[in-house]
Order: structure tokens, then sequence, then C-alpha cells
């Protein structure tokens, strides 16, 4: 550690060092002991909880490789005889790096006021930040009651194996700060999210004699198309909840989006199979089942005009939902007024277009707000993500005012 370096740098490059590319998703506990000890030393009670291997590929589609053991964290420490609990989470886990980096993804790099790394900014720099801010905390005598610091994985392919699985096997806290959001933003909804191929099916035939077969890349076409005019459609609907201004729309909207086609056996073979997979993203108002309908009625209809359309619909098992809270929860308010103390103006309190880990929370009844390190223009998933030294110091300082504030002794 330099003189120049803070703690949260140091935690950062000790976070980025280590590969938590999900898929696959291996070393979870090494990297959840860069945090985990250090807490330890704080005076926190730290364990690795593990998520079962078949609950957790129970939760993704098949085709997603996991490898290693699906290893979570939670610390504790209690303080006086207030019953009042406050977690604390941010997911570990992150995004494979893609090519074209300039910069090693898995080694901390420092230009100035950035610093790069696969996950700086989504998520290990919101973990660097609440490490900090809890061995703050520890050491404080003004606060009464019990912190819970829960560091998760797996959120990048659906959080049931991280904190999904923890909340709905007994993880239990009065509100929560969710770390996995905008510096810029106090977050108080998030859109959610449905996946599922369509598989068309055709019939092989050499292609100088096409007309004997049935080409499942055109029957596909149709469905793309079809599923596109739904898209326009979704387009027109809005949430009640305001969105971002950098998003380039004033409220949360839904979307769906034809994201990979596979097809084809050979350029002079009529292709007998095409899979496409789909991203649906369900504003607040929006049920799956509502959503998982309207895209069946829209390929039933297609079939209607076309009986030699043949396909099947895979849906992946539910897991990050949309919510949204009231801003006028004690916690998201005490949030705002400790953003607003470290920023030095009055925040922005929306919704996210993204999937969250703290719909788990929510669906449990449990008041959340999120908040981050990360900003527009930090290459976010893409090659030379990087987050801003004074966003992850501020992301950690206002955590730690809101858990004072929250905590308070009487």
């Amino acid at each position: 550690m330099s003189h120049t370096d803070s703690l949260e740098e140091v935690v950062l490059g000790e976070l980025i060092g280590v590969d938590t590319s999900v898929p696959p998703g291996r070393n979870y506990l090494e990297a959840l002991k860069v945090a985990g000890e250090r807490l330890e030393a704080a005076g926190f009670r730290v364990d690795y909880p593990v998520t079962p291997m078949n609950v957790a590929r129970s939760r993704v589609r098949e085709n997603v490789v996991l490898e290693g053991e699906r290893v979570n964290m939670v610390a504790r420490i209690l303080r006086g005889e207030s019953k009042r609990r406050l977690l604390l989470n941010a997911h570990i886990d992150v995004v494979p790096p893609g090519p074209n980096w300039s910069h090693d993804p898995f080694k901390l790099s420092v230009e100035g006021e950035k610093l790069f790394g696969r996950g700086a900014s989504d998520n290990k720099g919101s973990v660097a930040a609440i490490t900090t801010a809890a061995t703050r905390l520890a050491s404080s005598t003004d606060f009464e009651g019990e912190l819970i610091v829960a560091f998760t994985c797996d959120e990048e392919i659906g959080g049931r194996s991280g904190l999904g699985y923890l909340v709905e096997n007994g993880l239990k806290a009065d509100a929560a700060i969710v770390g996995d959001g905008s510096i810029r933003t106090v977050g108080i909804a998030a859109n959610g999210c449905m996946r599922f191929d369509v598989r068309v099916r055709g019939q092989a035939a050499h292609s100088s004699r096409n007309w004997l077969g049935v080409n499942a890349v055109e029957k596909a076409a149709l469905v793309i198309d079809a599923l596109a005019q739904l898209n326009r459609r979704l387009g027109e609907r809005r949430s009640s909840v305001p969105a971002d201004p950098d998003s380039g729309v004033d409220y949360l909207r839904p979307s769906l989006t034809v994201a990979m086609i596979r097809g084809g056996v050979k350029e002079n073979v009529v292709p007998p199979l095409c899979e496409i997979t789909v991203d649906r993203r369900l504003i607040p108002e929006e049920t799956w089942e509502e959503a998982k309908a309207e895209v069946l009625g829209v390929l039933e209809a297609l079939k209607s005009k076309d009986p030699k359309l043949d396909y099947e619909v895979d849906f992946e098992p539910q897991n990050h939902f949309s919510y949204k809270v009231s801003p006028n929860e004690e916690i998201v308010q005490l949030y705002a007024s400790s953003w607003s103390r470290v920023m030095g103006r009055e925040p922005l309190i929306v919704g996210g277009l993204g999937c969250v880990d703290a719909c788990y929370l929510a669906a449990k009844g449990i008041p959340v707000v999120t908040g981050g390190v990360s900003r527009t223009g930090n290459n976010v998933h893409a090659n030379d993500e990087f987050v801003l030294r004074s966003d992850i110091k501020s992301f950690s300082k206002i955590v730690e005012l809101t858990a004072l504030n929250y905590l308070k002794r009487a």
C-alpha cells in the first residue's frame, strides 16, 4: 500500500486480482476472504455459507457452465440491546472480461482518477467500499444493534444461488443497502428480467431442392419480426417510477431484445433448426406471468397464420424480478440524507433499468435502497471497465453515515 492508496483501493486491487467471472464462477471463496478476513479482524463473526450445486443448477439454463463452490459470505457484529438489524450487500461475481482490453482485466491499473479492472465498477468497487465502511463502523461506539454484511455470488446469472438463496434460507434484516448501482442516484426500484429460448423446427433438405424442406431460419425470422413488433408496443409503456436521466428515458420502461440466434448445418442444407434467445425486461407494474402470457399469445397468433411454423418455448426459471419500495421508507430517506451530505447536493431518487439482487429482499418485505460506485461511461460489462477513485470513497462514506444514522445509539 503506497502513501497515495486508500484502503478502498487496496481492497479493490486484491479483489480484482481474483477472477470471479461467471460463467463459470470459480474462486469465490478466495475473493470473499479478501473482505472476510478484514471484517473478522475488525470484530465481525464471519461465515461462508455454500449454496448446494443442485440448487444453483436448478435456477439457470442447462447450457450455463458452473464450476466451483457457490460460496457466499455473511459477517455480523452486534452492539448493545437494540434489536435493529441493518444489512449491507454487494455481489462478488463479475462478467467474463471479453476482448480488446488495454489493461490486464485482472490486475488493478491506475490512470489518474481512474481505476481499471474487471469488476471495478460492477461490482467489486462496491464490495471494497462496503468492506471499508464496515471496518470503520466496527470501531465506532455510536451504533447499537446488529450490522450484517453479506457478499454474495452469481448475481450476473440471476442471483438465486447468492443473495436469493440466503434470503430464502433465513437471512433477515429490518432494512438493507444493496451496493449495486449508481453513485449518482438513490435507487428505490428496478426492472425485472425474463429470459427464454424459442426453438423453431424445420425439415432438412438439399439446398438445390429446397422446396422439399422447411427452412427453420426463415420461420425463425417470422418469429423475430413478431417479437420486434411486440418490443415496439412495449416501448409505449411507462412505469410510475422515475428513471435516471442518463438512461435516455424519464420513467422506467419495459423492453424485449432478441439477443442471440443459432441455426443452420451447412451452406447447402436447408436448416432444420433455428434457436433464438430473448431478453425481456419488466417494469414494476408488470408480472412475470402476464409477460409470459403475452409472449405466448404473440407466438400462437403467428402459428394460426402459418401451420408450418413448428416451435417450442423454454422459459428460464424466474430469477430477478421487478420491484419498488416507497421513497418514504426510513432507510431511503436516511441514505438520501447521507448522500446529500457527502455529495453536496440533492440526490435523484429513481429506479433502475437493470436487474439487481435487491428484489429478493423487497419480496420479503425488507425495505431496501440501492446505490453504488458506477456511472454511465464506466464501461460496465465492456473492455477497460473502470471506476473513479472519488466515487469509491464517496459511496463508502455514504454507507457508513447511513448505517450510523439507522443504528444510532438511543
